[in-house]
């Protein structure tokens, strides 16, 4: 009976946490202006301001503004990188997340109900349950049947076969075809509009986004399975995945956790296990990214089939603009990977002159000839763990392992440090390229040996669920636009606190110095 009475008020609680809506933004600046522009009997700018009066309010989840500045040295010249860093709702922030190694489950609480976990009256904390709730979703893919190709029958199998009959396809071909089925199967969509009782949608989303997320990890561990022996048959394939979910699951693993050892086609280590949790996490949400763009779009169509609003972000994750920037530096490495010394620099600084890839941003000023640059720290937050691990011995790098990665500190060296003169402009300084999130995706996914074509999945497990925040809050405000401005009252304020400021030197410092990757 007390079991009873217990499990009675988690479903209470479950029911109350994810019927939780944040407050909607209140700040108009579009309206705003218009307001002001009239008062002062500015027609024209008013009737200007009017064109995107459909476009009005902003965003209450996500900022992410400069915060920190940081000094390094670029051979004989100080550099100071103005370091930009992001708050969920204006409750948590990048340095908090890392400082407090703070879960998956506590910073996707935040930004799905504006508030952090709590211990509830009943004793039930509220981080717990959440993140049981995300694990359950994940873990019964195993048992779930459903119409396919070839008859009824479990998920998991009819993945197997996919993944036999098509072995170099990705995890997100895998995602959209099996979308498509689902889409059959369940006619009934209710979809996403505002209609919508809050709390059904929100435990929909997650348990969509979470059977994608088995989906296109369990097949980046089957094919990781056939490259060693491609005549496994697919019932083999399917019994080794459910063998490792199994085994994570009674060892008491969270989905994520789960999730890095698919990725990486074998048990994760701990080691492994924080290093892609901590790269994870900070990709939760990025304001403006296209994908998060495409999500809010979705929203607003009131998108017919949950299945569709996260395939049509995910394509435009994956878009060659976006994160498809990793795929780029794969072929570039690859490309120049077998060249001498020489001709492998004179290639990087040819292609500096167009587009480097995982350098320089199009919305941020993270190129520049002067002593100031901005900088995106989460490079610096992936990488710094993996090369402490690789230090230790806690992660051992092959030798092709170990020249690509030495290849990657020579294109920052290059980029960077000692920037690229331009024809015809030698008298001035040289242009310098700070890199970007993707260069510490790559770098670390590349040291943990993750097949080159999965090396954006990661980024979806995570980013999806900043898709939901978004969809949440557009069915509240039609916010669509590129670059949404965050309400002031959620932008983190500069503090003393030098948590990712050290990271970013951190890393500046490795790379600036002697190879860090034994030949």
């Amino acid at each position: 009976m007390l079991n009873n009475n217990m499990e009675a008020k988690r479903e209470a609680a479950v029911r109350k946490i994810v019927s939780e809506v944040p407050d909607a933004s209140t700040y108009a600046p579009v309206n705003a202006a218009m307001t002001r522009a009239t008062t002062l009997g500015e027609g024209e700018v008013a009737a200007a301001l009017k064109s995107f009066s459909s476009m009005p309010q902003s965003t209450n989840v996500f900022a992410n503004p400069v915060l920190h500045q940081a000094d390094v040295e670029c051979g004989d010249t100080q550099i100071t990188l103005n370091v930009r860093s992001f708050g969920i709702r204006g409750i948590v922030s990048e340095s908090e997340i890392i400082a407090k190694q703070l879960s998956p489950a506590h910073v996707i609480f935040v930004g799905l109900f504006g508030r952090k976990p709590q211990t509830n009256e009943d004793d039930i904390d509220e981080e717990i349950l959440f993140s049981e709730i995300i694990d359950k979703k994940f873990y019964e893919f195993i048992e779930i049947r459903r119409d396919g190709l070839t008859g009824n029958q479990r998920l998991i199998n009819q993945v197997a076969d996919f993944v036999k009959a098509f072995p170099e396809a990705g995890p997100e071909a895998v995602i959209q075809h099996f979308s498509t089925l689902r889409k059959l199967s369940i006619p009934d969509q209710k979809g996403i509009n505002t209609t919508r009782e809050s709390g059904g949608l929100l435990l929909e989303l997650i348990e969509t986004h979470m059977e994608n997320v088995a989906l296109g990890t369990i097949s980046v561990f089957m094919r990781h399975q056939l490259r060693e022996s491609n005549a496994l048959h697919p019932q083999v394939l399917a019994m080794r995945a459910n063998d490792l979910i199994v085994e994570h699951q009674k060892n008491e693993k969270t989905a994520f956790q789960t999730c890095y050892s698919l990725l990486l086609g074998r048990e994760a280590t701990a080691v492994e296990f924080f290093i892609l949790e901590r790269m994870g996490i900070i990709q939760t949400h990025h304001g403006s990214a296209g994908s998060n763009v495409v999500a809010r779009y979705l929203a607003t169509l009131h998108a017919g089939a949950v299945s569709d609003f996260f395939v049509a972000a995910q394509m435009a994750l994956d878009g060659d603009r976006h994160f498809g920037a990793i795929h780029d530096m794969t072929d570039f490495i690859n490309q120049i990977e077998p060249l001498a010394s020489d001709e492998r620099e004179t290639a990087i600084r040819e292609r500096m002159l167009t587009a480097l890839p995982t350098f320089g941003h199009p919305e941020i000023a993270a190129a520049g000839r002067t002593d100031e640059i901005q900088q995106d720290p989460r490079p610096a937050i992936y990488f710094n763990p993996f090369l402490e691990a690789v230090n230790k011995g806690e992660i051992k790098l092959n030798d092709r392992q170990k020249k690509r990665l030495s290849i990657m500190q020579r294109i920052y060296q290059i980029a960077f440090i000692e920037g690229i003169v331009r024809p015809g402009r030698e008298n001035e300084p040289p242009l310098r390229l700070t890199p970007n999130t993707d260069f510490g995706g790559w770098s670390v996914q590349e040291g943990l040996d993750i097949y080159e074509n999965d090396r954006t999945f990661l980024t979806y497990i995570f980013r999806g669920f900043g898709w939901m925040m978004d969809a949440r809050e557009q069915l509240q405000l039609k916010i669509i636009r590129p670059v949404i401005p965050p309400d002031p009252e959620i932008i983190p304020k500069p503090t003393d606190d030098m948590t990712i400021a050290n990271e970013v030197v951190a890393l500046h410092n490795r790379m600036a110095g002697d190879e860090i990757f034994d030949q």
